[in-house]
């Protein structure tokens, strides 16, 4: 069963709990087409088992919570180009963490994707169903009732339609604007004591949630801080732009949201560039329509490249569209680009017409049937 639509038009919650009542199987996508960000969820038998958001590489942030520093590079580079169903087999069978430690954080994961996808309002969605024990071993994965996590959710979206009033974009940075003397005469719980030392006039809301963990009840934290007059919020926009290597390093090293983040701060002095920087990270990313977009734009308005039309082409195949991959390959005039890339579309060329013409010469179903004569 394959399902999609717009979550304008469907309510995610909706879309879960037929999930749930259904027993369900497979992979559920979100795009958030505002935040250029996607959710993964996998169900098994109606029950969420894992979830990540593609702007946060969960292999680097389980390595983050497993290990120090230390030892994150040595695992980074180990299980870098490891699909996630083998990383996951593998950091438990390494000993780097235990079964049971693996479900816990990936419960907390879950959690936070969850908590996340409730607040979108603009995107699209889609659920194919597999068999998600293929893909993943079960046993190392927890088994969420997705009714547990619409009630939590739901007791949550209120409080947070308050805090968003004043936490607008967690890309926002967040600076002291109470000197420590007079903070000192305010009554704070612990756990505002240790947002508080998170707080280095540096790291925006997304930040310190990545530090201190719990998505909602640290923004929740951070709302009480600025109400109170601690602290406040410095948009996003007013930092200096990263410059385009420093961006580029942070794509190599896995850090898409960040990456995400510094370019939508540089796009106002050079969009041309963030095109496509930021279409690369949706193709590592596989958010092949968020990618085709941004070729797209630039195609139209700044440069006809042939070798933006080629990612552009190969961006339309892995998203399924032959046809118009087709269409694209053919316009590509190999007198204009240099002998490594005419192999590259050569290569592609003759692929998709391999496939376009299996889709050709495909004979009707009702010619490869026998009839016995009745409707």
């Amino acid at each position: 069963m394959a399902i999609t639509g717009s979550i304008k038009e469907l309510n995610i919650v909706d879309i879960l709990q037929m999930l749930s009542l259904s027993q369900k199987s497979g992979r559920f996508k979100i795009v958030n087409t505002i935040d250029n960000d996607t959710a993964y969820l996998y169900i098994n038998v109606g029950r969420i088992v894992l979830g990540y958001l593609s702007s946060r590489d969960i292999k680097s942030k389980l390595l983050e919570r497993l290990n120090s520093d230390s030892d994150i590079k040595e695992y980074g580079d180990k299980y870098h180009e490891m699909l996630l169903g083998d990383f996951l087999r593998l950091i438990v069978k390494d000993g780097v963490c235990s079964a049971v430690y693996m479900k816990d954080l990936l419960t907390k994961e879950i959690q936070s994707v969850i908590y996340r996808i409730f607040k979108w309002s603009e995107g699209t969605f889609s659920f194919d169903e597999s068999d998600v024990g293929r893909e993943f071993l079960l046993d190392l994965l927890p088994s969420v009732r997705i009714e547990n996590v619409i009630m939590e959710g739901s007791r949550q979206i209120d409080e947070w339609s308050v805090i968003n009033l004043k936490i607008k974009s967690l890309s926002d940075v967040v600076v002291l604007d109470m000197k420590s003397e007079d903070i000192n005469t305010i009554n704070l719980t612990p756990r505002e004591w240790m947002i508080i030392s998170y707080i280095n006039g540096e790291r925006s809301v997304q930040d310190i949630i990545d530090i201190a963990g719990d998505e909602f009840e640290t923004a929740k934290t951070i709302y009480g801080l600025l109400t109170a007059g601690i602290c406040k919020l410095i948009s996003e926009s007013r930092k200096s732009p990263l410059h385009k290597r420093s961006i580029i390093k942070l794509i190599d090293s896995g850090k898409f949201n960040e990456a995400l983040k510094a370019i939508k701060n540089r796009r106002n002095n050079n969009k041309n560039d963030s095109l496509l920087i930021e279409a690369e990270i949706f193709w590592k990313t596989e958010q092949y329509d968020l990618a085709i977009k941004n070729y797209e734009t630039y195609l139209n308005e700044v440069e006809n490249s042939p070798s933006i039309i080629y990612d552009l082409a190969l961006c339309y195949v892995f998203a399924g569209n032959i046809e118009k991959a087709h269409l694209l390959i053919g316009k590509i005039n190999t007198e204009d680009i240099g002998f490594e890339m005419i192999d590259k579309v050569e290569q592609l060329k003759d692929s998709i017409d391999k496939i376009w013409d299996m889709k050709n010469d495909r004979i009707p179903i009702y010619k490869r049937i026998e009839y016995d004569g009745t409707e």
